[in-house]
């Protein structure tokens, strides 16, 4: 519900309950001056009509003034009774206020009195005594039905709800007119402003005129998003620098594995060169047939594209390219990685094997980014196996949930490293993804492969599991949504 609706109800129930207040007051006071006025009128009456029947009473004896009385009695809004005061309340010439009055009137003063009869009819008595000496005191009884209160409370709400409610309805509509220019329309300003800041807009200001609340609301709103927009461009700038940081340090993560490969490269390129060297030394001393010199040539030609092919991959690797994500199969990706480091391996005596049992697992990703953490986990198994082995690299699809958190498993694609290592301590096994935390020896790691493969995956939305057990080998494991 709106404000300026809640406002104008409250008004309409504010104006409502004061009209029926007031006029609840105003028929009780009206009814209480009814029942005054009608009193005093009876007792002036009474007064005048007394001083005509005493003198008849005095000068034609008490059955001419009873006469008189019964004369009057005639008048259909006043009743006149002779009232003796001697007499019982239920006698037919006793009071009808009964004793309560009958002091008063014998000392000569006269009285007022409010009756109720039996079918609820109030009426209005007043008493003049009639006092001779040496006579039976008696008084003069004049009584007049009174309007009901319930008529005359209806009568008064009537008069005054027709007022009021005009009144009423004029105060409401102002209300609501001022409510809406002073405050809903400010509000909507307001409103409207935040949604647009929930959607990323910082641009506009609120402009409101004035000093009340909600003038002062827009100015500190105003400063919030001033603020915020600071805020915002320091961020940006915070995180562009973080994202250059990140990169330089994945760039220099990669020359670090290019050197690692430089001993197994070399190794692998001194094969292809030997013989390029000897099909060349050949043909330059006229060893080889001139039938034959055809044959000699496509062989060095075979074995430059080697050497070539085996640059390239170093180079490609080492490159530093701008991000990019596009679909590719982690088999062929697993596949791509074991090739360029298959010599370093051999030196070592161990075997890169791509064990790929399902069908392509996709996914959406950044090849080099990916190719480099894969790249990572392949030497750090190599390096723990000293005595030669098996690094097996297994792709498969997985419903999973990350380790940290209470988010629902869901579908990734999973490209899992194994080895036949010396395996990692539990207390190693905690520390492992820690920048510059490193088991090898002296000269062989800087401790950010593991770290620089973590934050990779952590880019990809996924995660790096990492098990192990002591004397049986490790398992690292990408998760990569899809």
């Amino acid at each position: 519900m709106k404000v300026a609706t809640k406002f104008a109800l409250a008004f309409l129930a504010c104006g409502v309950m004061s009209v029926l207040v007031y006029s609840s007051v105003a028929a009780t006071r009206e009814a209480q001056r009814t029942e005054e006025t009608v009193a005093e009128d009876l007792a002036s009456l009474g007064r005048t009509l007394s001083t005509s029947v005493m003198a008849v009473w005095e000068r034609d004896g008490e059955a001419r003034a009873l006469e008189l009385v019964e004369y009057h009695d005639r008048d259909e809004s006043v009743e006149a009774r002779w009232v003796w005061l001697d007499a019982e309340s239920s006698d037919s010439m006793g009071a009808r206020a009964g004793l309560s009055v009958l002091p008063s009137l014998r000392r000569g003063e006269q009285r007022t009195w409010i009756g109720i009869k039996t079918d609820g009819t109030r009426l209005v008595y007043a008493y003049v005594p009639l006092l001779r000496e040496g006579k039976r005191a008696a008084a003069l009884e004049l009584s007049r039905p009174l309007i009901s209160e319930s008529r005359i409370f209806w009568t008064e709400v009537r008069e005054q709800l027709l007022t009021s409610t005009v009144v009423a309805a004029f105060a409401t509509f102002l209300g609501v007119a001022l409510t809406s220019l002073f405050v809903s329309r400010p509000l909507q300003q307001v409103g409207e402003r935040a949604r647009r800041i929930a959607a990323g807009d910082l641009t506009e200001r609120i402009r409101i005129q004035g000093s009340d609340e909600v003038a002062a609301l827009a100015q500190e709103l105003n400063a919030m998003f001033d603020q915020l927009s600071d805020a915002r461009t320091r961020a940006a700038e915070e995180a562009e620098k973080r994202v250059a940081a990140l990169e330089q340090l994945r760039h220099a993560d990669r020359l670090r594995t290019v050197g690692t490969l430089a001993s197994g490269i070399a190794h692998e390129l001194g094969t292809p060169l030997a013989v390029v060297a000897m099909r060349a030394k050949m043909i330059a001393t006229g060893e080889v047939p001139p039938e034959d010199a055809a044959a000699s040539a496509q062989i060095i030609a075979t074995q430059t594209d080697r050497v070539t092919k085996i640059v390239r991959q170093l180079l490609d690797f080492a490159r530093r390219r701008t991000p990019k994500r596009v679909d590719a199969e982690l088999c062929d990706l697993a596949e791509h990685t074991t090739s360029l480091l298959a010599a370093l391996a051999r030196k070592r005596g161990v075997n890169l094997v791509v064990d790929r049992k399902e069908s392509p697992v996709a996914a959406t990703i950044d090849v080099a980014q990916i190719e480099q953490a894969v790249t990572n986990l392949v030497i750090n198994a190599v390096h723990a196996m000293p005595n030669g082995g098996t690094v097996t690299l297994t792709a498969r699809r997985e419903d999973a949930a990350p380790p940290v958190g209470d988010a629902k498993p869901r579908p990734c694609a999973v490209l899992e490293v194994r080895d036949e290592g010396e395996g990692i301590s539990a207390e190693n096994l905690e520390r492992i993804f820690e920048p510059f935390f490193t088991t090898k020896a002296v000269g062989e790691g800087t401790g950010l492969g593991l770290s620089v493969t973590h934050g990779i995956l952590e880019d990809h939305g996924g995660w790096l599991n990492a098990t192990s057990e002591l004397g049986k080998g490790s398992t690292f494991t990408l998760y990569l949504p899809v």
